[in-house]
């Protein structure tokens, strides 16, 4: 290739990858340093210690990037190990010259060398051709669904409504109350915690959760450790519900600066007796907040499961709304184009990670 592709140097190469990520991204592009190492060199299922993420270069200047993050997944109880591909960028001035094919044929090529199985994505309408292009196989649309708290901005957006938006506000929140006690009353006697960080139990769930589902990334207490407890300057809350002392299921949120709440991640059976309780612990604690919504996508199976708590289908679809993958080795992805199939969350893939940081304390 005219452009030398090489694993990023974290210490020669990040202010030139800062510079790609904003000549794309704009204001909205990550630049935190001590999260891409916490996401790349930290991460704990990296083969061979080395991780994935990978530039292209004109000289000293960084053009390209992509990246592979290693995940164990489990497919009909079989454990592989994945790799999410993320941070795929080329600058505007170098587009159409084939670096994006050639970025995802090295990051492939090493990737197999490593003994990785499986990549997996979410790509949009803009980046899904290039990826068919090159033999990728679409498995699914990824969908979502939403909790409202407050509906004062949505009644804002329509001109005759917009003087009555507080009234039909408060008229909502009025009615969504009565909801919301006979949750409490469904949450019965399971007590529930918000934690600062995903405590060693949640082991004891993941092994009731694993055979829920036929594809999963496996949440067990490392994976989950590394992923939400160890990166830096974020405030996930992890609700716990307990009966007594057995841990019954956990969810992981997160308040953007948007005022809306993301349910990040899930531990536990689909249908948990921890979840009426989960979900209410978290309504509480947005409603304090002042928060609008409560947001998942996590596929058929759990999204269904939310809808009997007052949870609707979103009509807009996502950004980045179509799983994709490329088999490395001779694997039958027909379970993975089966959306009841799944469990994913936003803390899968970019979804979560794109979301700015924490300011640096």
């Amino acid at each position: 290739m005219k452009y030398p592709i090489s694993q990023l140097d974290f210490q020669g190469d990040f202010a030139g990858f800062v510079q790609l990520s904003r000549a794309i991204y704009g204001r909205r592009a990550v630049t935190d340093k001590a999260m891409y190492q916490w996401l790349f060199s930290e991460n704990i299922f990296n083969p061979q210690g080395g991780h994935l993420l990978h530039i292209a270069r004109d000289k000293d200047k960084v053009i390209a990037s992509d990246g592979l993050l290693p995940v164990p997944l489990r497919i009909a109880g079989k454990r592989y190990l994945a790799a999410w591909s993320v941070k795929t960028m080329t600058h505007p001035d170098y587009q159409r010259q084939g670096i994006f094919r050639a970025m995802t044929e090295y990051s492939l090529a090493r990737a197999k060398e490593l003994g990785i199985h499986l990549i997996l994505g979410f790509a949009n309408s803009n980046s899904y051709p290039g990826y068919e292009k090159f033999g990728w196989d679409f498995l699914l649309e990824r969908r979502a669904v939403l909790r409202p708290l407050d509906i004062q901005a949505n009644i804002s957006r329509l001109p005759l409504l917009k003087p009555l938006a507080g009234i039909g506000n408060c008229l909502y929140q009025s009615w969504d109350k009565g909801r919301i006690a006979a949750l409490a009353k469904e949450a019965g006697h399971v007590e529930t915690a918000i934690l600062p960080a995903a405590p060693s139990s949640v082991e004891v769930i993941w092994s009731q959760m694993q055979d829920s589902f036929a594809v999963l990334v496996e949440r067990s207490y490392p994976y989950l450790r590394w992923r939400y407890n160890q990166r830096p300057r974020q405030d996930y809350k992890f609700v716990l519900a307990r009966d007594r002392d057995k841990p019954l299921a956990m969810l992981v949120f997160r308040i953007t600066d948007r005022g809306s709440c993301i349910i990040v991640d899930y531990v536990g059976a689909p249908r948990s007796p921890g979840l009426p309780a989960l979900v209410y612990k978290t309504i509480q604690y947005c409603r304090d907040k002042g928060i609008r919504h409560i947001l998942n996508s996590s596929g058929s199976v759990f999204d269904n499961c939310l809808r009997q708590f007052a949870f609707k289908p979103l009509r807009a679809a996502l950004a980045n709304n179509m799983l994709i993958a490329c088999p490395l080795e001779d694997i039958d992805l027909t379970p993975l184009t089966t959306e009841a199939n799944w469990f994913f969350s936003y803390g899968d893939s970019e979804l979560d990670i794109d979301l700015q940081p924490l300011s640096p304390s």
